[in-house]
C-alpha cells in the first residue's frame, strides 16, 4: 500500500507543481503519461505473468524455478525498455499528436499541445528502460513476499525526485526571498527529475535483488520460463490494452471537448489515482496471498481470502472516500486554473466519490482471478463493460447531450459500476481455484 502511494505521489508531485504553469502543461503532462502508461501494458505480461509463477513457486517451496522466473522477467523488461524508449526519443510530437487528435490536420496548424508534451517526452524516454527495470525488479520482492525492500527504496527516490522536481521547474526559486538562481525549466524540469530519480531507483533495486538470489545472466531470459510467464500473463496485456485503450477513447473524448475539459480531466483521474491506493495494496496483498494459498493446493483458505478481501476494501474505500470529498476544495486550491475548470473538476469530484466502492471491487477480484490463472475472464470482463456501458454513455452524455466533462465523466463511472457487477458473478464461479505449479 505505501509502495503504491509512493509511486503515485512522484506523478502527483509532477503534477501539482506542472499544475503552476497552467492549463497547457497540464495537458501536456496528462498526454504523456498517458502515452506512457499505455505503451507500457506491452509488458504488461512479464510482471504479471512471473508474479503468478513466483508466488505459487513460493508457495510450493520452489525457490530455483523461483529465480528463473526472475532472471526471465528482468532480462526481457530491461531490453524491450530501450526499444520502447528510443520509439518515445524519436517519434514523441507525433505520438501525442495521435492523443489530441492533431494528427489528421496539417502540421503547421497542430496546437500547442504536442510540442509541449513532446519536450517531456524525449526527455523521460531516457528513463523508460529504468522504469521498466524498476517494474520488474520490485514485482519479484512484492510476489516472493517482500514488500518491505521496494517501499524503503521508493522512500527514498521519492525524496529525491520531489527536490529535483523543485528545484529544476522553477529554477530554486525562494518565494519572497529569492529569484531563481537559474533559468527555470518548468515541464522539461519535471522531465529530467523523473529520468534522475528513476535511473537511482532501478540501480538500488537491482543491487538489493542480486544481493539476495543468485541470477547469473541478466541478458538472456529462459526461454522456457518466458514462455510460461507470457502464457499466464498475456491476456493481463490484452485486459491492459482494452483498459488503456479505453482511457485513450476518453482522452481523445476530453480533447474533443476542449482544453479546459480535459484539464479538469486530467486532474480528477490523479486524485482518483491517489485516493484509490489504499485499494491498491490490498488488491497486491490478497493476490500474492492467494497465489501462495492455491500453489500449496489449500483452495478452501484461499475462497475465505477472496470474500474477506471484498469486504475489506469496501470498508476501507470510505476512508478516501470521506477524505476527498472533505478536501475538494484545498486539493482543488493547488492547481493555478481558471474558475471553469475548477468548478468542472469539483462536480466530478463527487461522481468520483460515488464510484470509488465499485472502483475498488475492480481492483481486488481481477488480482484474485490472475492468481489462479483465470485472466482471460478479466480481459474479456473489461473489453464488454467499455464497449457495452463505458463508451456509449460516455459519448452520449458528453457529446450527444452537450454535458460535457461532467457527462462524460458520469458514463466512465457507470462502466464501473456495470463491471463490478459481472467481476463479483465471475468470482462465484469459481474457476480461478486451481493450483498451476503441480
Amino acid at each position: 500500500m505505501i509502495q503504491g502511494i509512493l509511486f503515485t505521489l512522484m506523478g502527483f508531485v509532477d503534477s501539482l507543481m506542472i499544475g503552476q504553469l497552467g492549463e497547457g502543461a497540464i495537458s501536456g503532462l496528462g498526454n504523456s503519461s498517458q502515452l506512457l502508461s499505455f505503451s507500457f501494458l506491452l509488458f504488461a505480461a512479464l510482471s504479471t505473468g512471473g508474479s503468478i509463477l513466483i508466488s505459487q513457486y513460493s508457495g510450493a517451496n520452489q525457490s530455483h524455478k523461483l529465480v528463473h522466473v526472475a532472471q526471465s522477467m528482468i532480462s526481457t523488461g530491461w531490453l524491450c525498455g530501450l526499444l520502447l524508449g528510443g520509439i518515445f526519443y524519436f517519434f514523441a510530437e507525433e505520438l501525442i499528436a495521435i492523443l489530441t487528435t492533431d494528427i489528421f490536420q496539417p502540421r503547421e496548424e497542430w496546437s500547442a499541445v504536442p510540442e509541449i508534451a513532446g519536450s517531456y517526452l524525449r526527455i523521460v524516454a531516457f528513463a523508460v528502460p529504468c522504469m521498466l527495470l524498476s517494474q520488474m525488479v520490485s514485482a519479484v520482492f512484492n510476489a516472493s513476499g517482500d514488500t518491505k525492500t521496494p517501499v524503503k527504496v521508493s522512500v527514498f527516490f521519492n525524496v529525491v525526485n520531489f527536490a529535483g522536481n523543485y528545484i529544476l521547474i522553477f529554477g530554486l526559486k525562494l518565494p519572497g526571498i529569492a529569484e531563481p538562481l537559474f533559468t527555470p525549466l518548468g515541464l522539461r524540469g519535471a522531465a529530467f527529475a523523473t529520468l534522475i530519480a528513476s535511473a537511482g531507483q532501478s540501480f538500488v533495486l537491482l543491487v538489493f535483488l542480486m544481493r539476495r538470489y543468485s541470477i547469473a545472466n541478466l541478458l538472456t531470459p529462459n526461454r522456457e520460463y518466458l514462455k510460461k510467464i507470457i502464457e499466464l500473463g498475456y491476456p493481463n496485456t490484452i485486459d491492459g490494452f482494452y483498459w488503456q485503450g479505453a482511457r485513450v477513447f476518453y482522452t481523445v473524448l476530453m480533447n474533443s471537448v476542449g482544453a479546459v475539459a480535459y484539464a479538469g480531466y486530467a486532474i480528477i483521474r490523479t486524485f482518483k489515482g491517489l485516493f484509490m491506493l489504499p485499494v491498491g495494496g490490498l488488491q497486491q496483498a490478497t493476490a500474492i496471498h492467494i497465489g501462495k494459498l492455491l500453489g500449496a493446493g489449500k483452495f478452501r483458505q484461499a475462497q475465505a481470502c477472496a470474500n474477506s478481501a471484498i469486504m475489506a476494501g469496501l470498508v476501507i474505500m470510505t476512508i478516501p472516500v470521506v477524505l476527498l470529498l472533505l478536501l475538494a476544495h484545498p486539493l482543488l486550491g493547488l492547481y493555478k486554473i481558471q474558475a471553469e475548470t475548477y468548478e468542472l473538476a469539483y462536480v466530478c469530484i463527487w461522481v468520483l466519490a460515488f464510484s470509488l466502492y465499485f472502483t475498488s471491487v475492480n481492483s481486488v477480484i481481477p488480482g484474485l482471478l490472475r492468481a489462479g490463472g483465470d485472466a482471460k475472464a478479466v480481459m474479456n470482463i473489461t473489453l464488454i463493460s467499455f464497449i457495452v456501458v463505458g463508451a456509449p454513455a460516455s459519448f452520449i452524455l458528453g457529446i450527444w447531450c452537450d454535458w460535457g466533462l461532467i457527462g462524460a465523466f458520469i458514463g466512465i463511472s457507470l462502466e464501473e459500476v456495470f463491471k463490478a457487477g459481472l467481476f463479483i458473478r465471475r468470482m462465484r464461479r469459481g474457476l480461478w481455484l486451481k493450483n498451476l505449479v503441480r
